[in-house]
């Protein structure tokens, strides 16, 4: 039998069952933890925990989903049915056999449905899938033929990326699913997440739930995917079976085991910096009708007034970075008032998209003339040089966006500095009063720019930039182009440049 798919284009009344965030629970290794660290301080603030290493990252998730015993709720833009995704989706699968309710929202741009065993996990009673603004062509020509013709409409993706276990605690940041986030890879992304409990929480379960009961977050059950599959769900639990024994003397498993940091969770244990959060998330009508709501409500405009506001230094990691005339006015005016601004982005080498940098690439000088410090992530060692015009296939390095502001305040989201983050895409990201966690993000942005991972951007006396880095033995490096790249790839990233669609990229 194949699925047909009717999309509602109302952004308030959704035809499909609505659901809420569950209460918590009261008497769980994972409530009394959390309720032991929440008692120590006030109601209204929040916990982080920053998780900079990418296994770190996965053990974490991991490990709320394993203690969890009421509700898991799951928002991200790529969910890859690699090691990563597959071993989540076991412990899903686990959790929703003992009694958890699992909701799982993905992006149909980032995440493709279409595997017909998806219909089998979503037939679960505890386990519900939803796609955000799906396409009705699943794969081929129809796929492709319908983004062109409901461009307006499909341009829109989530790209947000959370989790939260029993409404007790949450997790957001940079990090999709899929092994690349989790140090197991051929080239690993740099990139941040933050565990946070608190005052927060209930913010984060609002926002999942807006996106969750939406009309243009479709279940899987209404996507035209062939259905005519033996396959059960007792079938399916015997093939995680396999795939867990299959996967259980791997180093990515075997490190997951020697994690400590479930039991740190529950032995309260880790070092949560406590302050006031402020969770910046786009609402889902973005995605329909982005015209009608104020432009102050986006997570985008919410920062840069905090960026505005910033006293003495300013520093930000964004994969991509396309400031634009107002961007880049706003750096300026920061840097007339005697803010350091300092900001990291991808290299041409380490960038996946060579449209973004060639637009990044348009504001280099602007920026450099107006004193604000730039520095571009090296190509990781053995990095293949693959790059399509307008989708990468090569991952980027950098995948991180953290803004550090002034010697209090932190960022730590999915926003990137670009049209596309600000106007198209949703995103999400918690902002946080601690001068702890600014300390490991500025530590962190140090490690990043230190001279043998990044190129330090300059001008020379002609005004033309110039690259610095440092070798394996200290040793000074000077390029006067683009480094590790090729001729084809500085012309592509320039030609590329001057279409007249940044506001999409």
């Amino acid at each position: 039998m194949t699925r047909t798919l009717t999309l509602q284009q109302s952004p308030r009344t959704s035809p499909y069952p609505v659901s809420r965030a569950l209460p918590s629970p009261e008497s769980s290794h994972l409530a009394c933890a959390v309720r032991r660290e929440m008692s120590e301080h006030p109601a209204e603030l929040s916990g982080f925990y920053l998780m900079q290493d990418g296994l770190s990252a996965f053990a974490a998730r991991a490990a709320l989903v394993q203690e969890a015993c009421v509700s898991l709720d799951l928002q991200y833009y790529i969910y890859e049915d690699d090691s990563a995704g597959r071993v989540l989706l076991s412990l899903l699968l686990k959790a929703a056999d003992r009694g958890v309710r699992v909701r799982l929202l993905v992006d149909d741009l980032g995440t493709r449905v279409v595997n017909p065993l998806v219909l089998t996990l979503d037939e679960h009673p505890l386990i519900e899938i939803r796609v955000f603004n799906p396409v009705t062509g699943r794969s081929g020509i129809r796929r492709a033929l319908e983004q062109a013709a409901n461009f307006g409409r499909i341009n829109h993706r989530m790209h947000n990326k959370l989790l939260l276990a029993d409404g007790l605690v949450m997790i957001t940041g940079g990090r999709n699913i899929a092994d690349g986030y989790f140090s197991r890879a051929d080239v690993e992304f740099l990139d941040v997440d933050v565990m946070a409990l608190g005052g927060v929480v209930p913010d984060a379960e609002q926002v999942f739930d807006d996106y969750w009961n939406n009309p243009v977050s479709v279940p899987v059950s209404e996507l035209p995917l062939n259905s005519l599959d033996e396959r059960n769900l007792d079938d399916l639990r015997c093939e995680v079976s396999r795939f867990l024994e299959s996967e259980a003397k791997s180093e990515f498993t075997q490190a997951l085991r020697q994690s400590k940091i479930a039991s740190e969770m529950l032995a309260g244990a880790i070092p949560f910096q406590w302050g006031k959060a402020t969770l910046l998330a786009d609402p889902p009508d973005k995605a329909l009708c982005r015209d009608s709501i104020p432009r102050e409500k986006f997570p985008g405009y919410q920062l840069e007034k905090t960026i505005r506001d910033s006293r003495a230094n300013l520093r930000i990691s964004a994969a991509y970075f396309i400031p634009g005339s107002v961007g880049t006015a706003l750096f300026t005016e920061l840097q007339e008032r005697g803010v350091n601004v300092d900001i990291l982005t991808n290299s041409l080498s380490s960038n996946d998209v060579a449209i973004v940098h060639g637009a990044y690439a348009r504001y280099r000088k602007k920026l450099l003339r107006r004193g604000v410090d730039l520095w571009e992530l090296r190509r990781a060692p053995g990095e293949k040089r693959r790059k399509r015009w307008f989708q990468g296939e090569s991952r980027a390095t950098l995948h991180a966006k953290t803004f550090i502001i002034d010697d209090d305040l932190g960022f730590v989201g999915s926003i990137n500095l670009d049209s596309r983050s600000i106007l198209q895409n949703t995103e999400i990201g918690l902002l946080m009063e601690n001068e702890a966690i600014n300390r490991e993000l500025n530590a962190l942005f140090e490690d990043w720019v230190a001279g043998d991972s990044a190129w330090r951007v300059s001008l020379d006396a002609r005004g033309n930039i110039r690259w610095r880095a440092r070798d394996d033995n200290g040793g000074l490096m000077l390029a006067t182009k683009d480094p590790d790249t090729t001729l084809w790839q500085r012309t592509l990233s320039w030609a590329l440049s001057w279409l007249p669609i940044e506001s999409q990229i």
